[in-house]
C-alpha cells in the first residue's frame, strides 16, 4: 500500500513543515551552547573534520613569520637557567635586528623588579631596533598590579626622534574550557572589569602587528573572537631543526612533519600506541628556529639570515618546566607564542576577514553573521529535506511486497552453479577440484566480508538488508539517495559558513550539525503534526479525550 500524507500534498502543509523545523533548529541552535555534552560532541567532530580547511589553506602568512623559541636544550648551551638575565635578551634582540626583519614580538611578560642596569640594557636594544625601523613589540598583561619597574621604564622609553622603543601588547590567552584547547583568540582581551575601558587598553599581538603592516584591510568589529584555524602543513626545516638526544646521544626529531588522513579515526593513535608504535605530534606550522642557530647549529649564516629577513619575528619560551603552553587540536602541547603566530597567520591569509567564534543569541536576531548563518542553514535544508520526502512518496511504487524474494541459498546462486559444473566436468582432476574448492571458499568470504565492514549499521540501525524483500531494495537505494543529498547539504552549508559567512570550525560545525539533526529526527514534522492536533483538540468539546484520539489516530496511520 502507497504511504499517505496525512494531511494531503498541500504547499501551505510543506511551508508550515518547513517553518516549524526552522524553530525546532533555532531553539537546538540556542540550546546546545548551554549543554556539556552537545559542547564536547561539537569539539570531537571538529577534530575530525577541521584538517580538512588545510587544503586550500594559504601560505602567505606562513611565509611572513617566524618563530624564535628558547627551549630546555639552548639553556644548556647557554649555560643558563630559567629564568634568563635581561642581557640575554639584549643580545638576542640586537642580533634578530641585524637580520632586518619586519618586527620583533617578546612573549615574556617582566612580573618582578630588575635591577636598573639590567633595565638599561634592554632598552637600548629596544630603541636600537625601533630606531632601525623594526618595530619592537613586547608582551603584557596591562594590570597595574602586576606592572614591574622593567615594564614602566620600557615602555616610557623614546628613541632620540621621541619614537617609543616598546610597544606593549596584551598576551592574554584563554584556553577552552572544556578541553583546554585554543579554539578562539580574542583580537581585543578585555576582562568583565575592563568592558568600559576600550581606549587605554592594548590590542593583542596578532591585531597590533596585522593593523601595523595592513592598516587597509585591519578589522573594525573585533567584538566576536578570532576562531583559529590551524594549519597542518608544518615548515619544511621543523623536522630537521626540533629535536632532542637520545640515551646514545644520536639526534631524533621530536615531532613529525606531516599530517595523516587515518588520524579522522577515533582512537587510531591509541590503537598504535597499544601496538608499540607511538606517533609522533605533528610539527607546528611555521618555522621554528632554536636560540642555538646562532651559535650555527642547524642553521647555516646565510639560512639563517633568509628564515628572519623581512619576516615577523616571534621570540617565546618552550621549556618544561615554564607552564607558557598552549594546546593546539591539531597539534597538541605547543608553547604560547605559536597562538599568536597562528592567529596572526589567520589574519594574513584572509585579509583581515578572519573567521569569527561566533555562538547564535536570541537578542541579536539579524543582526549577527552567525544568526543570519544558521537561519539561511536551517531554511535551506528543510526546504530540501520537505521536497525530498515529497518525492520519495511520488516513486515509491505501490503494493511493494515485504516477502523474501527467494531464500537465497548459496548453492542456487549462477557463479556457485557455473564452479560445480566446473567441477563435475573433470571429477578426476585434483588440481581443478582444487581451485573450484578455493573460488567457493573465495565466494563465502567476500560476501561475508561486506558485512563485517557495515558492522555499525548492521548493529545499530538493521540495515541494510540486501536482496531480501522487494520494499527493503527499494528502502535501501532510497536511504543512498538521501546519503548523497544529506552529503551535499553539508557541503553547501559549510560553504556559506566558512566562506561567505566566515564562521569558524566550531560554529560551522554546529549549524551544519543541527540543521540536519532537526529533519534527521522529523522533530520539525513532529512539531507541525502535533501543533495540528493540539489545535483541533483546543476546539473540541472535551479537548483531553480530543487529543487522544488525535493521538491513536496517529499512530495508526502508515
Amino acid at each position: 500500500m502507497q504511504p499517505s500524507k496525512p494531511h494531503g500534498a498541500s504547499w501551505r502543509w510543506d511551508v508550515y513543515v518547513v517553518v516549524c523545523t526552522v524553530v525546532t533548529g533555532l531553539f537546538l541552535a540556542w540550546l546546545s551552547n548551554k549543554l556539556l555534552v552537545d559542547e564536547v560532541v561539537k569539539r570531537a567532530m571538529t577534530r575530525v573534520y577541521a584538517p580538512l580547511l588545510s587544503l586550500n589553506y594559504p601560505v602567505s602568512g606562513q611565509n611572513s613569520i617566524a618563530v624564535l623559541t628558547v627551549d630546555d636544550s639552548d639553556l644548556r648551551e647557554y649555560g643558563l637557567s630559567w629564568p634568563v638575565p635581561l642581557d640575554f635578551y639584549q643580545r638576542l634582540i640586537d642580533g634578530v635586528v641585524k637580520r632586518q626583519p619586519k618586527a620583533i614580538f617578546l612573549d615574556v611578560v617582566f612580573l618582578d623588579n630588575k635591577p636598573p642596569r639590567d633595565i638599561d640594557a634592554l632598552i637600548g636594544a629596544a630603541c636600537r631596533s625601533a630606531e632601525a625601523g623594526v618595530p619592537f613589540l613586547q608582551a603584557t598583561f596591562a594590570r597595574g598590579a602586576l606592572t614591574s619597574n622593567v615594564e614602566r621604564r620600557l615602555f616610557e622609553a623614546r628613541t632620540a626622534s621621541g619614537l617609543p622603543c616598546a610597544e606593549p601588547v596584551r598576551s592574554n590567552v584563554t584556553p577552552d574550557s572544556l578541553d583546554q584547547s585554543q579554539w578562539a583568540y580574542p583580537l581585543r582581551p578585555r576582562t568583565e572589569d575592563e568592558a568600559n575601558h576600550n581606549g587605554n587598553l592594548p590590542d593583542s599581538v596578532a591585531l597590533s602587528l596585522y593593523c601595523r603592516f595592513y592598516a587597509a584591510s585591519c578589522p573594525a568589529d573585533t567584538q566576536v573572537p578570532l576562531a583559529l584555524v590551524w594549519a597542518t602543513r608544518a615548515a619544511t626545516t621543523n623536522m630537521e631543526t626540533m629535536v632532542t638526544r637520545d640515551a646514545s646521544g644520536a639526534l631524533k626529531s621530536v615531532c613529525r612533519g606531516l599530517w595523516n588522513w587515518w588520524e579522522v579515526i577515533p582512537g587510531a593513535n591509541l590503537l598504535l600506541g597499544l601496538a608499540g608504535h607511538p606517533s609522533l605530534p605533528l610539527c607546528p606550522y611555521h618555522q621554528v628556529i632554536p636560540i642555538r642557530a646562532f651559535k650555527g647549529q642547524g642553521f647555516s649564516a646565510d639560512e639563517l639570515n633568509e628564515a628572519m629577513t623581512n619576516k615577523v619575528v616571534m621570540i617565546g619560551a618552550d621549556l618544561k618546566a615554564v607552564g607558557d603552553n598552549a594546546f593546539s587540536p591539531l597539534h597538541g602541547r605547543l608553547p604560547g607564542v605559536h597562538v599568536h603566530a597562528m592567529a596572526l597567520d589567520n589574519l594574513i591569509s584572509f585579509g583581515g576577514q578572519y573567521r569569527a567564534n561566533g555562538d547564535f543569541e536570541w537578542q541579536e536576531w539579524w543582526d549577527s553573521p552567525a544568526n543570519r548563518f544558521i537561519f539561511l542553514s536551517l531554511l535551506l535544508t528543510a526546504s530540501v529535506m520537505v521536497f525530498w520526502k515529497r518525492w520519495k512518496v511520488r516513486v515509491t511504487p505501490p503494493n511493494l511486497s515485504g516477502e523474501l524474494v527467494s531464500q537465497g541459498d548459496f548453492h542456487q546462486w549462477p557463479l556457485v552453479r557455473r564452479l560445480q559444473g566446473v567441477g563435475d566436468r573433470y571429477p578426476g582432476n585434483r588440481p581443478i577440484r582444487a581451485l573450484v574448492s578455493g573460488g567457493m571458499v573465495c565466494i563465502k568470504v567476500l560476501v561475508r566480508l561486506p558485512m563485517l565492514l557495515a558492522l555499525p549499521l548492521l548493529l545499530v540501525l538493521g540495515w541494510p538488508r540486501l536482496g531480501s524483500t522487494e520494499k527493503s531494495r527499494h528502502e535501501f537505494k532510497q536511504a543512498l539517495w538521501g546519503a548523497v543529498i544529506y552529503l551535499v547539504l553539508g557541503g553547501v552549508v559549510f560553504y556559506l559558513g566558512y566562506y561567505v559567512f566566515f564562521q569558524g570550525p566550531l560554529s560551522i560545525i554546529e549549524y551544519v550539525l543541527f540543521p540536519l539533526m532537526s529533519h534527521f529526527l522529523h522533530l520539525g514534522e513532529q512539531f507541525a503534526n502535533r501543533s495540528r492536533q493540539l489545535w483541533s483538540a483546543l476546539g473540541a468539546s472535551n479537548p483531553w479525550a480530543e487529543w487522544a484520539r488525535q493521538s491513536s489516530k496517529a499512530h495508526r496511520e502508515p
